[in-house]
């Protein structure tokens, strides 16, 4: 067997993407830091205050995390006067999640960091490259949902990994 599985891992699409994102995800962290802010909740926050959900269930879906995590991250939000937490008028097993004028102060200094952010690694990409960004990020968090989804109805196994495998081998 040669060296070839390491440098195919670093040269995928996903490994890249993970190891930006962590890059970036890190970067984030230390600009919000004088908010009190995880990124988690920064992201619970803005999805919260775009309308693009209100239910916990809703929440965690959008953010691409458990339940039980928003669960916590509304918690903790609630505790500093970020959000509140009341009961669906149309279903009271939904805990609807609402963000408050405090949670939209810490929010306003969580995008004024992103910004700064955005603006450091915008620096060096070309206007075309830019553009591309533009038009590839939400494809990309498109079909990554749609993947995530599709894996989470069939299970993976180290026998369905070698099953794989063996299938593109023979393409």
């Amino acid at each position: 067997m040669g060296r070839e599985d390491g440098p195919a891992i670093m040269s995928s699409t996903c490994f890249q993407l993970g190891v930006a994102g962590a890059q970036i995800t890190r970067s984030f962290s230390l600009l919000i830091q004088h908010t009190g802010l995880t990124h988690k909740q920064v992201g619970l926050l803005a999805v919260v205050d775009a309308d693009q959900a209100s239910s916990q269930r809703e929440i965690a879906s959008q953010l691409g995390v458990t339940p039980s995590l928003v669960v916590s991250l509304v918690d903790q939000l609630a505790s500093i006067g970020a959000v509140r937490r009341t009961r669906s008028q149309t279903d009271r097993r939904v805990q609807v999640v609402e963000i408050t004028d405090e949670g939209r102060q810490l929010l306003r200094l969580a995008t004024d960091a992103a910004k700064k952010l955005d603006v450091e690694l915008h620096k060096h990409l070309s206007p075309a490259d830019l553009q591309a960004l533009d038009r590839l990020l939400p494809a990309l968090l498109r079909t990554s949902s749609v993947a995530a989804s599709n894996r989470l109805e069939q299970p993976v196994s180290p026998a369905s990994l070698h099953q794989d495998d063996a299938l593109s081998r023979r393409r």
